[in-house]
């Protein structure tokens, strides 16, 4: 081995560095934890449980809206893409995030707030009920959500498992515990207002602790000259920009073709926009100014922008530190490659800080999506179809189903996480994207949409990604072309079965897009 770039043995793992970093760690849920009890008040009832009092200002929003976006893909799973496969990884790891982040802003946001607003919407899938008049879309798309959900959960577990090894060595089964615990609290006590509050805080710690980290990363491997140079050295693959050796199929298209390459950018671009938890950061905020909205538009990008590009170079200078170690180290893999490189360039505060970090994204994206699935079940499914139950009941229920969807990713991950974080989230991205691109963003200017087009675009989105997942797993098609068959398919079915049927009355019309517009 060439030791100008593989100098540095893997660190072992020092029980001392767990002690400081569960102090971090047990810092922050604390603080989480009385966010929520300052929350309490807010989420007294069944309706302010679920979204609060609209009453949210842009800066938390905007904080909120970084965090559940970036996730524990972000923070840990992109430096695992251009760990593996160089510079490459950076379509899939970071050159379109705050391309898709904005499109939420601009054409959901606003949107989200006056359904919540003007006809009391509490949940994603309760605002295309409203839009399309129909139960049966409220409760399909609800089930729809819960299932993507649960497999993007996965991925939030898998982070902060992955960093607690890196540190400790040890089960990584206490870790996950007590953070589910935490998490439970301060969903549980303070509601959707608890919820965002402390999705404001770990946003703001995990744009910070992914900044320092890129920077130190890069300062560490000697700048990006140096960096380019060993990776050279190491492969001269690693520093193209699409990798023609790798196989056009399988996983590995999104980095070795052109159409995976172009798929990257439709990925985050309908995956921002049409993230139930994403959108469903606008249900509790009061209604947007100008000034407002240069304010949300200023906290994403910090939190989005360039954290996220510093993210892929962190991969990029792991590999050129440790060489291809990390990919014998099962199940953790190239997943490991951040918590390392802090370890050995950052030294103890910016591995503390770093692991805190991950932390806030994994809790911060599980935390929203697991509220939404709990209130997918209750408020969309139960009440809207059984509306004289109790709301004392209903509210007690949504918190029953806050610990079942944090238990269901829980066991998943402890018993089959997956190789590549990034990766596998991707399915679920492609999925979540690809459906509801079209019956939330699309639904909201175009009067025309029906609710049979909707439905038939997630049927169709969901078979479609299920069936295409198998062949990518089978090195059939590549996931950028499985990309473009959900899309391309959702697009069809969702036009062609909305002008194929009758759009809901013009009275409904003229209270969801006003008189003029129709």
């Amino acid at each position: 081995m060439n030791n100008f770039y593989y100098t540095f043995a893997v660190p072992k793992p020092d029980i001392s560095y767990g002690i400081s970093v569960g102090i971090g760690v047990g810092l922050m849920l604390l603080v989480c934890i009385f966010l929520g009890l300052f929350s309490r008040k807010k989420a007294s009832s069944f309706e302010t449980f679920l979204s609060g009092h609209q009453d949210i200002g842009p800066v938390i929003t905007g904080l909120a809206l970084g965090a559940t976006w970036l996730s524990g893909w972000a923070a840990l799973g992109m430096m695992g893409i251009t760990y593996t496969v160089g510079w490459s990884g950076m379509w899939f790891a970071g050159i379109w995030t705050i391309v898709g982040i904005m499109p939420c802003l601009f054409f959901t946001g606003a949107k989200m707030q006056q359904y919540a607003e003007k006809f009391g919407a509490r949940t994603v899938s309760d605002v295309l009920g409203i839009r399309f008049d129909s139960k049966v879309v409220q409760s399909l798309s609800a089930l729809v959500m819960i299932f993507f959900m649960i497999l993007y959960a996965v991925g939030q577990f898998k982070a902060g498992a992955t960093v607690w090894y890196a540190v400790t060595g040890l089960s990584a089964i206490w870790c996950l515990s007590f953070s589910g615990i935490i998490v439970f609290i301060y969903m549980i006590v303070g509601g959707y207002t608890g919820t965002q509050w402390s999705l404001a805080l770990q946003g703001a710690l995990l744009g910070i602790a992914c900044f320092v980290l890129g920077i130190v990363a890069l300062v560490f491997v000697g700048g990006p000259s140096a960096l380019n140079a060993k990776l050279a050295l190491q492969d001269p693959k690693l520093i193209e920009l699409m990798r023609t050796d790798l196989p056009v199929t399988g996983n590995t298209q999104l980095f070795s073709s052109p159409v995976g390459i172009v798929a990257t950018f439709f990925i985050f671009l309908t995956m921002a926009t049409g993230f139930p938890h994403n959108v469903a950061r606008f249900l509790g905020m009061r209604k947007l100014t100008k000034r407002d909205f240069s304010l949300i538009t200023l906290m994403v990008f910090l939190v989005a922008g360039p954290p996220i590009f510093l993210n892929a170079i962190t991969g990029l200078a792991s590999r050129a530190a440790f060489g291809p170690a990390l990919l014998d180290i099962a199940p953790w893999r190239g997943d490991l490659a951040a918590p390392y490189v802090a370890m050995i360039a950052g030294g103890r505060p910016v591995t503390i800080l770093y692991v805190v970090g991950v932390f806030a994204a994994a809790l911060s994206t599980l935390s929203s999506m697991v509220m939404v699935m709990a209130g997918n079940i209750t408020r969309d499914i139960i009440h809207i179809w059984k509306p004289n139950i109790s709301r004392v009941f209903l509210l007690n229920l949504t918190k029953v189903f806050i610990g079942i969807f944090l238990l269901i990713p829980f066991y998943w991950t402890f018993k089959n996480p997956p190789e590549l974080l990034a990766v596998f989230m991707g399915y679920a991205s492609i999925g979540l994207g690809g459906i509801f691109i079209f019956c939330t963003a699309v639904s909201f200017f175009w009067r025309r949409a029906t609710a049979m087009g909707a439905i038939l675009c997630m049927i169709y989105g969901v078979v479609a990604t299920l069936v295409g997942s198998i062949y990518v797993a089978n090195q059939r098609i590549g996931m950028g072309t499985l990309e473009f068959i959900v899309l391309i398919g959702c697009a069809v079915f969702y036009f062609v079965g909305s002008l194929l049927t009758r759009p809901v009355s013009e009275e409904k019309l003229k209270q969801l897009f006003g008189e003029k517009n129709v």
